[in-house]
């Protein structure tokens, strides 16, 4: 059996309760919190998790870096 025919499941981009659009599947993960930094700047130094499969969609979860003042 081959993967041709196959496609791949959609991703979804979680930060908090913010759904954040796929920007693009050329891009990788890491690279699509790169694009959102820009947007939400706690996202730079931002960690995603491994996705995991949801309702027929790969379900990434974002958290950001928010730093203390002390």
């Amino acid at each position: 059996m081959t993967n041709e025919g196959m496609k791949p499941l959609p991703r979804i981009f979680k930060f908090g309760e913010r759904i954040l659009e796929d920007p693009g599947r050329n891009m990788t993960p890491e690279e699509v919190v790169r694009h959102y930094s820009r947007q939400y700047p706690s996202l730079t130094k931002g960690e995603i998790s491994s996705p995991t499969i949801s309702k027929g969609e790969e379900v990434y979860k974002i958290e950001g870096s928010y730093g203390t003042k002390g």
